[in-house]
């Protein structure tokens, strides 16, 4: 029972919500998470409920938030747990995960076929390989009645990115909300969103421009060699310099490095203040390359007055109404910031990610001790912005504006209980261009989702006939791409596709590193003892470019592994292509009868135990195994012949035989074990 009373949009929402799979557009703060349980509540009757979220902190919020708002108890399912003691949760009615964790154990066999729904947070992430991709697929394929409920603040800046997140999740429908909407206004205190122009000092301002300078200066020598167009900064755009094709020109490649450089030296000088600059400096002065040793001579000192930006932070800051976050983009940044505001008896704490250095045990303490008023401020990276349950605030500060629209929107998320954004922007910079960019990006998203209609569902299909392959679960990455994998730890080979067919698959760079250290053919030995058919898939790239080796040795290579072992080599350019041919030949194995079954090593002829036994032998191959044998007539034969009569044999020579010699006349010299 819900202890909660939902809102008149909340309502709207979940009985759209249970007409089809739905994607949910509301601002941080909104209530998504509760929407969430009233679909959960109502589903439940039909079967369990599954909720997703992209991290530990969150996926341990949602669940005291179920059960604070229902008293339902949910299973807290993420890597911290074996999956041998994970199996027991997985029985629970309420289940709270993180998508890699559901993802890999649903590979190794966990059934979802009971789940009457399935709920997504934070589902701008469903791109690409991102594990909810797959999580949807397997869904919408196996589940008897699925439902999906797809929850974000923004899906995406373009309506590529916004359909591919709706296509990945199957979604039916879209329900959007801003604060605008009638019947989401009346929860919404009013927010002023203040723009704060920051003047850069005449001194100041002259140090930037002598960078820009510099900056023009390769820009005109790049368009002079007629790689760029023009050389105005202010049409200047990062992405343009990245296209340019300057191969076989040195003099345009130092131009473009050099370029690359300045261009950083002036967002850190502009934007960042004259501390970063002056570490960027310092690993220009490290760097041995021409375009750093010409820019070192030109470019400025750092300035000696600190960037404007401070000041008028502290300032807004002892006007406003605390708590308050201030957001930065980088982690020194960060740390100056901390610094200066700790120096001016503000109260900060730092919040970062753990990419960043901060565990996740340490961030719970950071946000307990800012929830209890033990720090006025803190001081985030955009680990912040998305998901973690931050306390509510009066005053939020954007250190610097970001041109991505859905940073934006979750950022001012964080001002749940009304009160005042701040945008610093310094004046006659990029920060102008930034800053305008969010929000036009933040308007031409809601007007998209409001025109996008959702495209042909995913139709729920079952993989035909009970078919699968069995792949170890090392190769998780391929499983994702197959129909229907069964996953469990295989000693030979990575897939089996039959009682008598096993494929080994090796990257370009592993399989020319399996040549040199010798497991190449290893591999090829277990597979021929235990399966009829087995052979290797090479995956992606140029063997020939891979490592410093003969490509006759990697010719010798593929010939041995085809005459002498009789596996064939199938190459593929990526993991699809490779999970495709896998696909076939599975399809071909099932329509002959034969199933994917694990193989014990079959007995070897008598014939086959000799050649093993001479192929042992330094620097002999199966295919060197058989001459010997086929001169001398027995292992012992080639085992007792001289130096000389080794040499006589095709193939052996004198370094050869005296390895071989050497082997077998040496004393042996391992310790006693008695």
């Amino acid at each position: 029972m819900l202890k909660i009373k939902p809102r008149l949009y909340q309502e709207k929402i979940f009985s759209t919500a249970l007409k089809g799979n739905t994607l949910v557009v509301l601002p941080t703060g909104m209530g998504k998470t509760l929407l969430a349980i009233m679909v959960g509540l109502a589903r439940s009757k039909k079967g369990r409920v599954l909720f997703l979220s992209p991290t530990k902190p969150l996926v341990e919020q949602h669940a005291r938030t179920i059960e604070e708002a229902t008293d339902i108890r949910p299973a807290v399912l993420h890597g911290n747990r074996r999956f041998e003691k994970r199996k027991e949760d997985w029985q629970a009615q309420w289940i709270v995960a993180t998508p890699q964790t559901v993802e890999r154990d649903m590979l190794r066999g966990v059934p979802i076929e009971d789940f009457s729904l399935v709920v997504f947070d934070e589902a701008h992430r469903a791109t690409g390989e991102y594990a909810y991709t797959h999580i949807a697929k397997y869904y919408m394929e196996r589940a008897k009645d699925p439902l999906i409920l797809a929850l974000t603040a923004s899906p995406g800046n373009t309506p590529e990115k916004i359909q591919e997140v709706m296509d990945n999740l199957a979604i039916k429908q879209v329900e959007v909300r801003t604060e605008k909407d009638p019947d989401v206004r009346p929860y919404v205190r009013e927010r002023f969103l203040n723009w704060v122009p920051v003047r850069l000092s005449r001194e100041y301002g002259e140090s930037v421009v002598k960078v820009k300078n510099v900056l023009r200066t390769y820009l005109r020598a790049l368009k002079s060699m007629g790689y760029i167009q023009s050389a105005d900064l202010s049409l200047l755009k990062k992405r343009d310099l990245l296209k340019v094709d300057a191969k076989g020109d040195f003099d345009a490649m130092s131009a473009l490095a050099a370029a690359f450089k300045a261009l950083h030296a002036l967002e850190l000088i502009e934007l960042q203040g004259p501390e970063a600059y002056a570490r960027y400096l310092e690993r220009l002065r490290k760097d041995r390359t021409r375009a750093a040793r010409e820019l070192i001579q030109q470019l400025p000192p750092p300035p000696e007055e600190p960037h404007p930006k401070v000041a008028k932070l502290v300032e807004l800051l002892r006007k406003s109404p605390l708590p308050a976050i201030v957001f930065a983009n980088y982690r020194d940044q960060v740390e100056h910031i901390l610094t200066k505001l700790n120096e001016r008896g503000i109260r900060a704490a730092r919040f970062v990610g753990q990419k960043e250095g901060m565990t996740q045990k340490k961030q719970r303490e950071i946000v307990e001790l800012f929830r209890s008023g033990e720090h006025d401020v803190l001081v985030s990276t955009s680990v912040g912005e998305e998901g973690i349950d931050l306390p509510s605030v009066g005053t939020l500060v954007f250190y610097e504006p970001v041109p991505s629209g859905i940073r934006h929107i979750q950022r001012r998320g964080r001002l749940r209980q009304g009160g005042r954004v701040y945008v610093l922007i310094t004046q006659g910079t990029r920060e102008e261009g930034y800053y305008y960019a969010a929000l036009a990006r933040e308007r031409k998203m809601v007007a998209m989702l409001r025109r996008l209609r959702p495209s042909k569902v995913l139709q729920k299909k079952l993989v035909p006939d009970g078919r699968h392959i069995i792949v170890d679960d090392r190769e998780l990455a391929v499983a994702k791409h197959l129909s229907n994998p069964k996953v469990q730890r295989i000693e030979v080979g990575d897939f089996i596709i039959s009682d008598r067919v096993a494929v080994e698959r090796k990257t370009a760079h592993d399989f020319v590193s399996s040549i040199v250290d010798g497991r190449l053919f290893q591999q090829a030995s277990q597979l021929r003892e235990h399966y009829e058919k087995p052979l290797i898939i090479v995956e992606g790239g140029d063997i020939y470019g891979q490592r410093n080796v003969h490509p006759n040795a990697i010719k010798g290579a593929l010939l041995s592994l085809l005459v002498d072992w009789g596996i064939p080599v199938v190459f593929t350019e990526n993991m699809e292509e490779t999970a495709q041919f896998l696909e076939l030949l599975s399809k071909r194995e099932w329509e002959k009868g034969r199933e994917p079954s694990v193989q014990k090593a079959r007995a070897l002829t008598l014939d086959e135990r000799q050649e093993r036994l001479v192929a042992s032998l330094p620097g002999i191959n199966l295919k060197l195994a058989k001459r010997l044998l086929g001169v001398f007539g027995s292992p012992l034969s080639v085992f007792n012949a001289t130096l000389y009569e080794l040499m006589s044999v095709e193939g052996i020579g004198s370094g050869k035989a005296s390895e071989i010699k050497k082997v077998l006349e040496s004393e042996y010299g391992g310790e006693e074990d008695y």
